[in-house]
């Protein structure tokens, strides 16, 4: 199974379903905010039904948000309109392809590395499209993290399509792949109760 027929089929329920812990979405998104400068051209990869998008994009200059599926892709340019930012773009493309537009100021991946086959490949793209100094910025479960009885129970979920197929991993590997592709870690840190998922930002070295 491949992941763009299972995103595709769940996309109109991932729009409706309510945001799991808002307390720390809100604190990822102030701490994005913080980070990314008004003048700045930004790329999200992995950006679902483009909530984050939207929210984001009033904080700089330019806001190319992509995702691997069309139904998602879709959804989210029903959001385009009166109120919407003017400076947000939405554009069907899978996380290894490289997008026009860059370099980028920014490369965010929220909830996204773990979906991911080739997470060294897709680290590699971001590299590429990144201009000396760029951000990346990323939100990513690491499954390892995880109690053994769910650890176990993945593999059946996604066999029986209802859940997607996922890369298991740990904190400090994931670190490492940053790092591997050529980044500066310069923090990881978890928003909320959830311990499993950390937020890295990164720099691209100069």
């Amino acid at each position: 199974m491949t992941a763009q027929p299972f995103w595709d089929r769940m996309a109109p329920k991932y729009a409706r379903k309510p945001v799991g812990d808002p307390d720390a979405y809100h604190e990822k998104l102030a701490l994005a905010a913080s980070l990314l400068k008004p003048g700045d051209r930004v790329l999200e990869i992995g950006c679902g039904t483009g909530t984050t998008a939207l929210r984001l994009a009033r904080h700089v200059a330019k806001y190319t948000a992509t995702d691997g599926s069309r139904a998602m892709i879709g959804i989210a340019g029903t959001k385009l309109g009166p109120g919407a930012p003017e400076n947000v773009t939405f554009h069907h493309a899978d996380a290894a392809e490289q997008v026009a537009g860059a370099p980028f100021d920014a490369i965010c991946a929220f909830s996204l590395l773990h979906l991911v086959e080739d997470v060294p490949g897709v680290l590699a793209t971001v590299h590429a499209q990144l201009r000396p100094r760029g951000l990346f910025l990323s939100k990513t479960v690491c499954t390892k993290a995880a109690a053994w009885p769910i650890r176990v129970l993945i593999p059946t979920l996604t066999t029986l399509r209802i859940a997607p197929r996922v890369t298991p991993l740990s904190r400090a590997e994931l670190v490492r792949h940053i790092a591997d592709a050529g980044f500066e870690v310069e923090r990881t840190m978890h928003f909320g109760k959830n311990r499993m998922s950390p937020i890295i930002v990164a720099r691209k070295a100069a």
